[in-house]
């Protein structure tokens, strides 16, 4: 029986594989330094798996764009706000729209 919860299993070698067969004209120990950083700082490998494949598809990408994909800390602190927000923002939306000027 398989344990679901760790799908899909880390391979950061074929990953590193990959990216050296298909963008040759990055520097392997960047890459490999890249990825490491973003799986220290929290990003899953299905995540890193994703940005990797997009940055291969992408001619002017480079191996540290990983690194702008992490999630910044501030983000998940913050709370959302609540619905009362919208509501202001689209009575504001509202009235802005149906202004008119008395002069």
């Amino acid at each position: 029986m398989n344990d679901d919860s760790e799908l899909p299993r880390p391979a950061t070698g074929q990953l590193l594989a990959l990216a050296t067969a298909a963008r040759p004209d990055w520097p392997l120990d960047q890459l490999r330094d890249a990825i490491a950083q973003a799986r220290t700082a929290g990003m899953t490998f299905g995540r890193a798996l994703v940005v990797v494949a997009q940055m291969i598809a992408d001619p002017m990408a480079q191996p540290g764009d990983l690194l702008a994909e992490l999630p910044e800390p501030w983000r998940h602190r913050r709370r959302p706000p609540g619905p009362e927000t919208y509501h202001r923002g689209a009575a504001a939306v509202r009235a802005a729209l149906h202004h008119t000027e008395t002069d």
